[in-house]
């Protein structure tokens, strides 16, 4: 097998095991202790049966979890009095929240509730009621558009605010940042759908409110300055080109909207590093092409081919329908030309994609 087949075959037989094994079990244990008047809480959990949990080497669990499963608490009861406690004060500083990923991002466009400052309870039931900001549909391709726009990027996982968002945040009205606004025209559309606001008056209001927010926004003292230009020049029209991160890529972009060249300095693809076994980013333009790891492994486009060949990648599709057919005539396996197809698409071609 290759290493992709192999980790797809390694995944299918997991998946299959885990589901005849018992179930995963563990004692927790929460103590609620008065100290001088303060109210205490500790939380310990101890694992008694790995169950189907043993079927895969490592556990994705977070760190609570991982603090709970190694702290051990004895047997009390209510009314109990602990003797020799000590006690200490520590400082620290608390963590900002987490930066959002995509699944996170699209979970809170989904229940955008807590990030409303009015705490309006109809505003927020009207929210809960047409699926929060946009819809399924559309809320992954609004995420896009933002990447594209380059007003967020990508570091590993998590998502962040480009330069240039930040600025359009100063910019732009405070109620084109709250989900109070949402909530509101859906509330009037709802009006119009039980017959209680006519649709004229709803678009004179939204026409008349866009020329409030171009007016506010013309007459604002704001400007908005690129903090990322280049000494490099654009090839079409000459003027200084901007260093952007995109959603898998890296590139230089003309100021010039009208002009819109786009070069792409790097991107990272789906080969992975034979070392650390993460994404390789893929640098620099023909021939002179190279894979570059944060690991520090480097390696030419060239000889990534040469060493794909030699692992045995580079199977058509054509060749997966003659083996699995082969493999039907013979009684070993029943097959069909769907799954031929699914499992051709596997990235057995072995491209640098």
């Amino acid at each position: 097998m290759t290493i992709d087949e192999r980790k797809i075959y390694d995944l299918v037989v997991r998946r299959f095991l885990a589901v005849l094994y018992p179930p995963f079990e563990y004692e927790q244990t929460e103590i609620t202790l008065d100290l001088g008047g303060e109210t205490l809480a500790a939380r310990g959990k101890t694992v008694k049966a790995l169950g189907w949990k043993e079927v895969y080497e490592t556990q994705d669990e977070d760190d609570e979890e991982q603090e709970l499963k190694e702290q051990n608490l004895p047997v009390m009861k209510k009314g109990d009095r602990l003797a020799g406690l000590t006690v200490a004060m520590t400082e620290g500083k608390t963590k900002p929240p987490s930066p959002f990923q995509e699944a996170t991002l699209l979970s809170a466009m989904e229940n955008p509730v807590s990030y409303m400052e009015t705490k309006d309870r109809d505003m927020a039931r009207t929210l809960g009621e047409t699926g929060g900001l946009g819809t399924v549909a559309t809320r992954a391709d609004i995420i896009e558009k933002l990447f594209s726009g380059f007003l967020l990027e990508r570091r590993g996982k998590d998502i962040y605010l480009t330069s240039k968002a930040k600025q359009l945040l100063t910019l732009v009205p405070e109620d084109l940042k709250k989900p109070e606004l949402t909530a509101e025209w859906e509330m009037r559309l709802s009006e119009i759908a039980g017959g209680k606001l006519k649709r004229a008056a709803f678009m004179k209001d939204i026409r008349q409110y866009s020329g409030d927010l171009i007016h506010q926004i013309r007459a604002g003292e704001g400007s908005f300055n690129h903090d990322n230009l280049t000494n490099h020049k654009c090839p079409v029209c000459g003027k200084r080109m901007l260093a952007v991160k995109g959603k898998n890529s890296e590139m230089l972009v003309c100021q010039d909207r009208e002009c819109g060249h786009r070069e792409t300095v790097s991107r990272t693809s789906n080969a992975r590093c034979p070392v650390c076994h993460k994404k390789l980013e893929l640098r620099g333009k023909g021939d002179g092409q190279i894979f570059v790891c944060k690991c520090g492994y480097k390696e030419k486009l060239t000889s990534f081919k040469d060493r794909r060949a030699k692992e045995g990648a580079g199977v058509s599709k054509k060749d997966v329908a003659k083996y699995l057919n082969q493999q039907k005539k013979e009684g070993d396996m029943p097959i069909n030309s769907a799954f031929a197809d699914a499992f051709a698409k596997l990235n057995l071609k072995g491209n640098e994609d």
